[in-house]
């Protein structure tokens, strides 16, 4: 399916849930040289999101800011704990990190080049909960190279409305002493997220010497990819009318969810929020190869 056709989708969505507003989306780490599209980019084309962003890397942040529209602003500052900490800035800016490379996972998985140090930069990290600029927070994304849970955990009381989340998650060290997925789990599930499923995973060949003769699917390493945590779904009284109709937007406009769209517009006829006939027209307008 094509972005145009899910768009369409989600207008109809958003129009049979009587949704007037735009989704409020903040963007930690919104390095433009790294990313490319990022996740949320046909919403805020179309004009149904607006962003928040965060980068302390200068030729990034110029970058970002030389091509943003209205809906986006973008800001300097590093999170964090709110301690301060030495950036450690890498040739290839996606590695840059508050944690020094792993010089033996970064000679192991292939990336020495990319990973080579070359300067840090002290700088001062400030807490998510002490930002007025943000707002309310329907949708967090999240790729910061390892300071992912500390961000999260001094953000829990600016995130207390949001319904998803997407963030980078390791499953290799790249850094010295960076936070396991273990430890993002749990502040995940300290601020009532779980897990959903990964959006990508990223593998590298462990034979450097034969990498190039290898097909990228046979690759065995599994080294990051994104992820979705949700808003814990066991207890959908918890969820305001408006966060169910919230999560069924960015479930099919983002995260390829039709199921979670699904159980949301479930509840809200349960709570007579929108016609009982809305989840079958929902599912009218999904492909048909996703259909039995």
């Amino acid at each position: 399916m094509n972005a145009n056709e899910t768009l369409e989708r989600t207008a109809r969505l958003a129009d049979l849930l009587g949704f007037d507003r735009k989704l409020r989306i903040v963007d930690v780490g919104a390095n433009p040289l790294v990313e490319g599209e990022v996740s949320y980019q046909k919403l805020l084309e179309a004009g149904y999101a607006e962003v928040v962003g965060f980068e302390p890397q200068e030729h990034a942040l110029a970058a970002l800011l030389e091509q943003k529209t209205d809906a986006e602003t973008y800001l300097p500052y590093a999170l964090g704990s709110g301690s301060p900490q030495t950036l450690h800035i890498c040739r290839s800016s996606g590695f840059t990190s508050v944690h020094p490379c792993d010089p033996k996972s970064a000679q192991y998985l292939g990336f020495s080049r990319g990973m080579q140090a070359t300067g840090e930069v002290e700088i001062s990290t400030r807490r998510m909960d002490d930002l007025k600029e943000i707002g309310a927070v329907d949708f967090l994304k999240i790729d910061v190279q390892g300071s992912e849970a500390d961000i999260i955990r001094h953000g829990h009381d600016t995130l207390r409305n949001a319904v998803a989340i997407q963030t980078e998650v390791r499953f290799f060290p790249l850094y010295e002493n960076e936070p396991s997925y273990g430890d993002l789990e749990r502040v995940m599930t300290e601020g009532r997220f779980r897990f959903l499923k990964l959006a990508g995973l990223k593998h590298v060949s462990a034979s450097a010497s034969w990498r190039k003769r290898l097909r990228r699917s046979v690759y065995s390493q599994a080294v990051d990819g994104d992820a979705y945590f949700l808003r814990d779904l066991r207890d959908p009284e918890a969820y305001s009318s408006e966060q169910l109709a919230t999560l069924s937007l960015l479930s099919d406009a983002i995260m390829d969810a039709p199921d979670v769209a699904l159980f949301a517009l479930d509840v809200l006829v349960q709570r007579r929020a929108v016609p009982a006939e809305a989840p079958e027209k929902y599912l009218s307008w999904l492909p048909a190869n996703w259909l039995r």
